[in-house]
């Protein structure tokens, strides 16, 4: 056994437990980050519109774009998940491409083609009755639509509609394809089967482009995580609380530096080098998060913190996927109407907190009928493979018995 099989053995166990939900947790707060930016942005008005914004107007800004490094966390926590089953399924000599994909295409296609309708009917009530701007022609609405199905958009297409943060699910999945075909070049795969992984893995890398192939070191630090060994020295607890800190001041950071209160002179979407020291941040947090304290935690009741985590991220990958259309609808609905925006206060701030728990609560019925079958489709597509693949059986006729006069 290699030093990193050995080292990834010891940190699996490491995220089983308490450690598991803190992590399902972090996916779902993430997820709400992501949606209060974009109705933010809808809801209030511009932050240079507000006479002299007082600390409590800046810290509510700040809170309202902290959607971006959500982003990076999510892309880091897919990172961890994905890479450990697909090392654990390599080491322990059961992976499978077939039931890979079948695995990863059932986790997205099972939320994003209900995801994908809804936007198209939202679009079509936003377009027809409230003003928006939607596709020019039928034909442009379909091929964009096919774009996003099959993971296209920002290499052949635009993101589908309104739907703006579709935007980070083809770099998932492209990444998904990337780091098996990588990693199984270290494997014992046969010398046709390697030509075979190189060939395709540069196809991708070549046809993706240069920002997402840049975002994917960000999602490996992720797997990075899961082959670094225990060191004494981060162990200690006081070192979780420092990797705290670290990743809020990361967080932090980006919309300071987005916006061109830091570094930058103005507005700026160059972000890669913050983003990347946000993902660095997140990983040294869930590295210290399961070395540092994962015995104690195990030791802990998280019974009924563990129900709300589970509920969250239940239902998190729905909420991405279906929150802006339905922002982006009643927005242009309610400014048909004379909505020009809220200043910032306790009522805006009341109005923001209802909206976002209404968005939850339809993203929450929405998985229920998509999300939570997940395991259901995925059961599907396997038996009809297996069936299609069976040979059907050769059937001898019996001699036909002889005629004797």
């Amino acid at each position: 056994m290699g030093k990193a099989q050995a080292n990834f053995r010891r940190v699996n166990g490491l995220l089983d437990g308490n450690v598991s939900v803190i992590l399902d947790f972090i996916r779902g707060i993430s997820a709400i980050l992501v949606v209060m930016e974009h109705l933010s942005s809808r809801l209030f008005v511009g932050y240079g519109n507000v006479e002299a914004p007082s600390m409590f107007v800046q810290a509510l800004y700040l809170l309202n774009i902290l959607g971006g490094p959500s982003v990076i966390i999510f892309f880091v926590l897919s990172g961890v998940f994905i890479s450990r089953s697909v090392l654990k399924a390599v080491y322990e000599d059961k992976w499978s491409w077939k039931s890979y994909l079948i695995n990863r295409c059932a986790r997205l296609m099972t939320v994003l083609v209900p995801a994908l309708m809804l936007t198209f009917i939202l679009d079509s009530i936003a377009g027809a009755y409230f003003g928006y701007s939607t596709y020019e022609s039928l034909y442009q609405n379909a091929i964009a639509f096919l774009g996003n199905l099959f993971f296209l958009q920002n290499i052949t297409v635009g993101v589908y509609g309104s739907n703006a943060p579709l935007w980070s699910l083809n770099y998932e999945f492209w990444y998904y394809m990337l780091f098996p075909l990588l990693f199984l070049l270290f494997s014992r795969q046969g010398r046709v089967a390697k030509f075979i992984y190189i060939g395709i893995a540069l196809f991708i890398i070549l046809s993706i482009g240069t920002r997402m192939n840049s975002y994917f070191f960000v999602w490996l630090i992720g797997s990075a995580v899961l082959f670094l060994p225990g060191i004494n020295l981060l162990k200690n607890r006081f070192v979780l609380i420092l990797a705290t800190l670290f990743l809020l001041g990361a967080m932090a950071l980006r919309p300071l530096v987005m916006t061109g209160r830091f570094f930058t002179n103005g507005w700026t979407t160059d972000l890669f080098f913050v983003d990347l020291i946000v993902g660095i941040a997140f990983g040294f947090f869930v590295y210290t998060l399961m070395h540092s304290t994962s015995h104690a935690i195990k030791k802990m009741s998280f019974r009924s913190f563990s129900q709300f985590a589970k509920l969250l991220a239940g239902f998190s990958f729905s909420l991405y996927l279906i929150h802006y259309p339905i922002i982006n609808t009643v927005y242009y609905w309610a400014n048909q109407n004379g909505f020009t925006g809220l200043q910032p206060g306790a009522a805006a701030i009341g109005a923001e907190i209802v909206l976002v728990a209404l968005i939850c609560l339809a993203a929450y019925f929405f998985s229920r009928v998509t999300e939570a079958h997940t395991s259901t489709i995925r059961r599907f597509i396997a038996a009809k493979l297996t069936l299609k693949n069976r040979q059907p059986e050769m059937v001898i006729p019996k001699p036909k018995p002889k005629i004797t006069g």
